[in-house]
């Protein structure tokens, strides 16, 4: 399978003790040499060049980004139709709790793809619903650490992720684009997951706290499900706050993977905004009536 292309930028190093701007541009993938260089995910689904419909470059979208403040990145890809976009895309960002999702799915592998059972599974109910740190490195410590998820971070074709050497998962650091192979390997059928194992983590994703059902969530109606996790971390040597959220969303027409990575927030509320502005917008842009 051929591998995906780099799209990196900057990497953005970032000094945080613990786990609990500049002016933005837009890339957009649409020249000969990135259409020809786009692949596909570990679950053989193709990812195509993006289309003249972006959302990413609607009116709308870049004068909601105008007004925000701090580093954005994003990425989302349509199901329906194979499409990949990108806003800002090769942005390095610490995952902060999002790297709960990646945790996880590791253990789901080497367990055979079986749900989990026992403690793990106790444990892996608080690291993704409520968001538990102490809960998610007894998970990172049965998984086997760095070597494990690094090992599984390639099979996903995570070719952008860097895991922190000291082995502060809330340190790695990733690109949006990354956390798009990494919704992928969750959402459709793959060799490095069972349908179980993935329903398993996708129940968990979507039964999170409802204090912590923001970010990517913005903008969904019901009857569709939004499978999500986010991730948040107070500023120490940096300007400010890292905010995150990642997603599956399914239903009323739509289906779509969507990661925003925010960072140099004014606060937790701030960068929680600037997510849901996008979500918000990225929901409204692939409604099935829109033209």
């Amino acid at each position: 399978m051929a591998g995906w292309i780099a799209l990196v930028r900057h990497h953005c190093t970032r000094h945080l003790d613990a786990v609990p701007s500049p002016a933005l541009t837009r890339t957009i993938l649409a020249s000969a040499a990135l259409v020809a260089a786009l692949a596909a995910t570990a679950s053989g689904r193709p990812i195509g060049p993006a289309p003249e419909r972006d959302p990413f470059a609607s009116r709308a979208m870049t004068a909601f980004v105008a007004t925000r403040a701090g580093e954005i990145t994003a990425a989302l890809y349509d199901v329906r139709t194979g499409r990949l976009f990108t806003l800002h895309p090769g942005v390095h960002e610490d995952e902060a709790s999002i790297a709960k999702v990646d945790i996880v799915a590791t253990l789901l592998h080497e367990r055979g793809g079986a749900p989990l059972a026992g403690a793990p599974a106790g444990d892996a109910a608080a690291a993704i619903d409520e968001s538990d740190n102490d809960a998610a490195q007894a998970l990172w410590d049965d998984a086997g650490g760095d070597p494990s998820i690094g090992a599984f971070n390639a099979a996903a074709g995570m070719t952008q992720t860097v895991l922190d050497p000291k082995g502060v998962w809330g340190h790695d650091q990733t690109t949006a684009v990354d956390q798009i192979r990494l919704l992928d390997v969750l959402d459709a059928p793959n060799a490095l997951l069972a349908t179980p194992a993935r329903e398993y983590e996708l129940g968990l994703m979507r039964a999170v706290t409802p204090g912590q059902a923001w970010g990517v969530t913005a903008g969904v109606l019901a009857p569709a499900t939004v499978a999500l996790k986010n991730g948040w971390l107070p500023p120490t040597n940096e300007p400010g706050w890292q905010v995150n959220s990642i997603g599956i969303v399914r239903g009323r027409g739509r289906h779509y993977l969507l990661a925003v990575l925010t960072a140099d927030d004014a606060g937790m509320a701030y960068g929680t905004q600037t997510i849901e502005g996008i979500s918000q917008l990225v929901w409204h842009a692939l409604s099935p009536l829109a033209k």
